[in-house]
C-alpha cells in the first residue's frame, strides 16, 4: 500500500451554504420603540435559571422586549431568529451552533458533527456533547431563541427539552414563541426553572403607551384619549401602532377609529381600510408584490416587483416604508435585509391573493431567478417550487444538483423534489437518482427501492450502451449507470448480501469517474489504513475523518461505518476512551433503522463498543456486545470480525470459560487461514495464541504456537521490515511476554535485561505516535521486568507512571490481565501514595484494582529472581560470634525497617503469612530480640541494615 504525498480530501469539492447572518444576529430596535425596564428586569431575573419563557400572540412586543434586554445585558449572548424551513434537523443544528460560534468560536462543532453524521437521529447524544462542552466551558451563555412555534420537528422539540432538564448553570434558555412550547413545563415549573412572561405582563400600561405615542409616532393626546386607548387595545402594541398610524390622516387625530377592535375577526379589515388602503398607490403595489418575499433587499424588490428598474430603486422604497412606520423591520444593521411583521405580511398576502392570483407564481420565479443568479441555491429552489412552474422547477433542481450534492446537502435537495409530481421526477433519470439517493440515506428503503426500479426501467427502455461518450454536465447515461450502481450496492449492504453488494461495487467502479465521491471515499479508506498500519494515530484520525466526510457525501455508507469504527479505535489507542465511545454512537445510529432494527453493519460497532467496555472491565456488558456484534458480523469479512472474536475469546478466559475461549480461537485460526483474510491475520492469530496461553501459564503450547508463527527464537529480535508497526508493536510485546514469563522459571537475569532492551524503542515510538494505550502496556511491562530484577522503587515509579496515564479514562484489563505478578507491585504503589492526596493516581483507582486482585493474591506465587540488592549476610556480635542472615531474611528485615507489616510484606514478596510470620521469628531469634522495633536497632547497630 502506497501512500500519497497529499492526502485525498473533500475540501476543493466542499462549499457549504453560508449561514444568514441576519438569523444569528441580534437584530435591531425600530426607531418607534420604548424602552421597558420592568420588562428586561423580568428577563434578567429569568437567566439566573435555565429557562425564560416569553408567550404571547403576535404583536406584543416579544421580540422587541427581547432584543432590548440583550443589547443592555453584560451576557454573552447567542441570538438565532426561527424560520419553518428550521424544522430540518441539520439546517437547525447548523443555525443553532452558528449562532453559538458567533460568541464562542468552536463552541458545539462537535454536537454538530455529530447530529450531521447520523443523519439527525442522534439528537439526546449530540446535546450531551454540546451539554458537556458548555459545562467544561465555565462562562456564561444566554442562548436566545425567537420564532419557535415555528418548530414543528418533534425531534427538535423534543432535543430543547431533552437540554432544559440538563442544563448546566452556566447556560440560559430565552424562547420567544407565540404559544407554549411542547415540552415539560410542568416539570419545570415544579422545580422553579422557568420564569415566564405572558400577555399580562407584556401588555403596554397607560405610561407607555403615552411614552409610545409622544416619543415614537410623534404624537400627543389628552388622558381620556390615551385610557380609551388603553381600553380599545387592550395594551396590544400593534393595534397602538395601527391606530396611532390611523389617527395621523384625521382631520382631528385625537379622534378614535371606530373600527379599531383587537378581536382577530375586524383586524385585517381595519389594516387594509386604515393602513393599506391609505397608501399611494406606487406604494401599495410596492407592498403587495413584495409580500410574497420572506425576507428581502433593495436588489431583490426590483428584481421581483419592478424588473428592468432604475438600480436604487428598490432601496429608495424600503427607505420610504421605513420612515412611514409600515410594519417593517430591519434586519441587520446596515438596514440591508428586511421583513414585513407578521400580521402585515399576512394581510398583503392576503390581499394579493384576492385581487391577482395568476401573479404570486410570476413573482416567486423572478425571485427564485434572483437567488440562482446570486448562487443561493437553497432559497432558489424554494421559491421555484412555489411558482407552480414543475417543469421550470425541475430544470433548477436539475441544475443544481452537482454543488449542491457537493456541499453535502443531500438532505434538503431530495425534500424538495419530493414536493415535484412523480411523472415529472420520472421523466429525468438525474433527478430521480438523486431523489433514490437522498432516500437510502435517509433510510426510506422502500421508497427508494421503488425509484431505483424506475430507473433501471427507464434505462432498460433506452437500450443505449453507457460510455465517455453518453457524459453531460450533470450525469448522462455513464453516470445514470455508475450512481444506480452505489445505490444498489448500498442496498444490498443494508440488507447484509455482502456478494451482490461487492458485484454491484465493482460496477459502479467501471461506471464512475475518478472524480466521484463514492470511489474515491475508498480511496481514502485506503490510504487512512496506510497510517494505521504505520502507527500514527494522529495521521490515521485525521485521514479517517476526511474519509467519513467524504464517504457521507458519496452515499458510500460501508465506508462511514468502516472508517467511524477505525476513527474509534485509533481514539482508544491515543487514550480517548469516552470520545471513541460517542464515536461509536455516530455509527450506530447509522447502522439501525429509524425503528430500531440494526442492519448488518451494526455487528462491526457493537464488536468496537464491546471492545472499549472490556478494557474497562465491565465484562457482562462488554460481552454481550461481543457476542451480538459477532453473531451479526459474520457475513460481512473484515477485520472487525476477526479481531471481535478474539476480545471474545480473551474475556471468556478472563471468566474462567477455557473451553470456550479455545473452541473460539479454533475458529478465528480457520478464519485468518481463509482466503478472504488478509496478509498478517495468521501471524497476528499466532501471537494471540501466545498471550493466551502465557495468562494460563502454558508454556507447551505458547511455544508451540510461537514456532507456528514462524517468528524467530527469543534472544533474536523481532524485524520491524518484516511488519508494519501496528503488527510490529503487538508481536514485540508478545516476545517481551514470553521472554519475561520464561526468565521467572529459569531466575535469568540476563533475559530480563534483554526483555528491558526490546521494551525501550517500543516506549519511544509510542510517545512519539501519540499511542498511550501501547504507552501504559510497555510501561507496564517495564515495571514487571524491574521488580524481577529486585528495582523495586523503579518498579514502584514506573507502574505509579502507568496508573496515572490509565486513570482518567477508566484503564483496568489492561493492569489487570498481568495478574499476580503485577499485585505486587500495585500493593506497594498503594503504599507509596498514602500521602500524595489530589494527584494521579488516586488512592481509590489503586484500590479499586487490587479488589480485583484479591483473589489471585492467595495463588501460588510465580517463581522470582532473588532481589539483586538483597543477598545472604553475616555479622559479629560483641563476643566475636556470627550472625548469618539468608537472603530471603535480609528481605524479610529490610521490609520491617521500612515499617511494613507482616500483611504487606506477604503481598509484596508473594509469600503466605505464616512465612513471612516464621521468618521474622527466625530473624528475631537470631539477633536475640523480642519485638519489630529492637530487631531493626540490633541491626542497624551490627551493620547488617542502613
Amino acid at each position: 500500500m502506497k501512500t500519497k504525498d497529499k492526502m485525498t480530501t473533500v475540501s476543493d469539492l466542499q462549499h457549504k451554504q453560508p449561514l444568514l447572518k441576519t438569523k444569528i444576529s441580534i437584530p435591531l430596535l425600530p426607531e418607534e420603540f420604548v424602552h421597558r425596564p420592568r420588562l428586561t428586569e423580568r428577563i434578567s431575573q429569568g437567566v439566573k435559571g435555565p429557562l425564560t419563557l416569553i408567550s404571547a400572540p403576535a404583536g406584543f412586543g416579544k421580540t422587541n422586549a427581547l432584543i432590548e434586554w440583550a443589547k443592555e445585558t453584560k451576557f454573552p449572548v447567542a441570538w438565532l431568529t426561527i424560520d419553518r424551513d428550521d424544522n430540518d434537523p441539520g439546517r437547525f443544528s447548523s443555525y443553532l451552533v452558528g449562532s453559538i460560534q458567533a460568541v464562542y468560536p468552536g463552541l458545539g462543532e462537535e454536537a454538530l458533527d455529530f447530529i450531521q453524521s447520523t443523519k439527525s437521529r442522534g439528537w439526546e447524544t449530540a446535546i450531551t456533547l454540546f451539554l458537556n462542552q458548555i459545562s467544561a466551558l465555565q462562562k456564561d451563555l444566554v442562548l436566545a431563541l425567537d420564532e419557535f412555534q415555528v418548530l414543528e420537528s418533534e425531534p427538535i422539540v423534543q432535543g430543547i427539552n431533552y437540554l432544559l432538564r440538563h442544563c448546566p448553570r452556566n447556560l440560559h434558555l430565552i424562547i420567544a414563541s407565540r404559544r407554549e412550547p411542547a415540552f415539560d413545563l410542568a416539570f419545570l415549573r415544579a422545580k422553579g426553572k422557568v420564569v415566564e412572561l405572558g400577555v399580562d405582563e407584556l401588555r403596554f400600561t397607560r405610561q407607555e403607551i403615552e411614552l409610545f405615542l409622544r416619543e415614537a409616532m410623534d404624537m400627543q393626546f389628552p388622558p381620556e384619549t390615551i385610557a380609551t386607548l388603553e381600553k380599545n387595545t387592550d395594551g396590544w402594541i400593534t393595534g397602538l401602532q395601527m391606530a396611532a398610524i390611523s389617527m395621523r390622516h384625521r382631520a382631528n387625530p385625537a379622534d378614535l377609529p371606530a373600527n379599531l377592535q383587537v378581536d382577530s375577526q375586524h383586524l385585517m379589515n381595519f389594516l387594509a381600510s386604515e393602513v393599506l388602503d391609505r397608501q399611494p398607490e406606487e406604494v401599495r403595489l410596492f407592498l403587495l408584490k413584495s409580500s410574497v418575499l420572506e425576507e428581502f433587499c433593495g436588489p431583490l424588490c426590483e428584481a421581483v416587483v419592478k424588473p428592468g428598474s432604475q438600480p436604487g430603486y428598490g432601496a429608495a422604497m424600503l427607505d420610504q416604508l421605513e420612515q412611514a412606520n409600515l410594519f417593517i423591520v430591519a434586519l441587520d444593521g446596515n438596514h440591508e435585509w428586511f421583513r414585513y411583521h407578521p400580521l402585515f405580511s399576512e394581510l398583503l398576502r392576503r390581499v394579493l391573493a384576492e385581487i391577482n392570483p395568476s401573479e404570486i407564481l410570476l413573482l416567486k420565479k423572478r425571485a427564485a431567478e434572483w437567488f440562482e443568479q446570486q448562487a443561493n441555491l437553497e432559497k432558489a429552489i424554494k421559491y421555484a417550487i412555489e411558482s407552480g412552474n414543475d417543469e421550470w422547477a425541475a430544470d433548477l433542481i436539475e441544475r443544481s444538483v452537482v454543488p449542491l450534492v457537493r456541499t453535502g446537502e443531500i438532505f434538503p435537495l431530495s425534500a424538495w423534489i419530493g414536493r415535484l409530481p412523480d411523472e415529472v421526477i420520472h421523466r429525468r433519470p438525474v433527478i430521480s437518482l438523486t431523489y433514490a439517493w437522498g432516500l437510502i440515506a435517509s433510510f426510506q428503503l422502500d421508497t427508494a427501492r421503488y425509484w431505483l426500479d424506475d430507473i433501471q426501467k427507464g434505462l432498460d427502455q433506452t437500450g443505449k450502451p453507457a460510455s465517455p461518450d453518453s457524459e453531460t454536465e450533470n450525469g448522462g447515461l455513464w453516470n445514470i449507470r455508475g450512481g444506480l450502481a452505489v445505490c444498489r450496492s448500498t442496498m444490498a449492504l443494508l440488507s447484509g448480501d455482502t456478494e451482490l453488494a461487492a458485484r454491484f461495487a465493482e460496477e459502479a467502479a467501471n461506471y464512475l469517474q475518478g472524480e466521484n465521491l463514492f470511489m474515491r471515499s475508498l480511496l481514502s479508506l485506503e490510504n487512512s489504513l496506510y497510517f494505521i498500519l504505520a502507527g500514527d494515530t494522529s495521521k490515521a484520525i485525521e485521514s479517517l475523518r476526511e474519509t467519513v466526510r467524504m464517504a457521507q457525501y458519496g452515499n458510500n455508507q460501508l465506508v462511514v461505518v468502516l472508517a467511524t469504527c477505525q476513527l474509534a479505535e485509533q481514539q482508544a489507542l491515543q487514550g480517548h476512551l469516552s470520545q471513541a465511545l460517542i464515536t461509536l454512537q455516530k455509527a450506530r445510529y447509522i447502522t439501525t433503522s429509524p425503528e430500531g432494527i440494526p442492519y448488518p453493519l451494526s455487528g462491526i460497532v457493537d464488536i468496537a463498543f464491546g471492545e472499549i467496555l472490556l478494557e474497562r472491565d465491565s465484562l457482562d456488558q462488554a460481552r454481550e456486545h461481543l457476542e451480538r456484534g459477532c453473531q451479526i458480523a459474520k457475513k460481512l469479512w473484515s477485520p472487525s470480525s476477526l479481531d471481535g472474536m478474539v476480545s471474545l475469546a480473551r474475556l471468556l478466559q478472563i471468566q474462567g470459560d477455557h473451553p470456550g475461549s479455545q473452541a473460539i480461537m479454533d475458529a478465528v485460526s480457520q478464519m485468518a487461514l481463509d482466503t478472504e483474510s488478509g496478509k498478517w491475520d495468521n501471524t497476528f492469530v499466532s501471537a494471540v495464541f501466545v498471550r493466551l496461553a502465557l495468562q494460563r501459564r502454558d508454556f507447551t503450547s505458547a511455544t508451540h504456537w510461537w514456532k507456528k508463527g514462524g517468528f524467530p527464537d527469543l534472544t533474536d529480535k523481532i524485524a520491524l521490515e518484516n511488519f508494519p508497526y501496528l503488527i510490529y508493536e503487538y508481536l514485540q510485546l508478545t516476545q517481551v511476554r514470553f521472554i519475561l514469563a520464561v526468565a521467572r522459571e529459569a531466575v535469568d537475569r540476563r533475559q530480563m535485561q534483554w526483555a528491558l532492551e526490546l521494551l525501550e524503542p517500543l516506549l519511544r515510538a509510542s510517545e512519539r505516535f501519540g499511542r498511550l494505550t501501547s504507552q501504559i502496556e510497555v510501561l507496564i511491562l517495564q515495571s514487571l521486568v524491574q521488580d524481577e530484577l529486585g528495582n523495586r522503587e523503579q518498579s514502584v515509579e514506573i507502574l505509579t507512571h502507568a496508573l496515572a496515564l490509565g486513570e482518567p479514562e477508566d484503564y483496568r484489563r489492561i493492569f489487570l490481565d498481568e495478574g499476580q505478578p503485577l499485585a505486587n507491585i500495585l500493593a506497594r504503589c498503594r503504599a507509596s501514595r498514602q500521602d500524595t492526596i489530589g494527584t494521579l493516581p488516586s488512592l481509590g483507582y489503586i484500590d479499586s484494582l487490587l479488589e480485583v486482585f484479591k483473589p489471585e493474591l492467595a495463588v501460588q506465587p510465580y517463581s522470582r529472581i532473588a532481589p539483586q540488592s538483597t543477598k545472604p549476610a553475616t555479622a559479629r556480635t560483641d563476643y566475636g560470634l556470627p550472625i548469618s542472615l539468608s537472603a530471603r531474611e535480609m528481605e524479610v528485615l529490610s521490609l520491617i525497617a521500612e515499617g511494613k507489616s507482616n500483611q504487606e510484606i506477604s503481598a509484596q514478596l508473594f509469600l503466605a503469612l505464616n512465612t513471612v510470620k516464621r521468618h521474622a521469628y527466625n530473624i528475631y531469634t537470631k539477633l536475640e530480640v523480642k519485638k519489630r522495633t529492637q530487631a531493626v536497632s540490633r541491626a542497624r547497630q551490627l551493620g547488617l541494615i542502613p
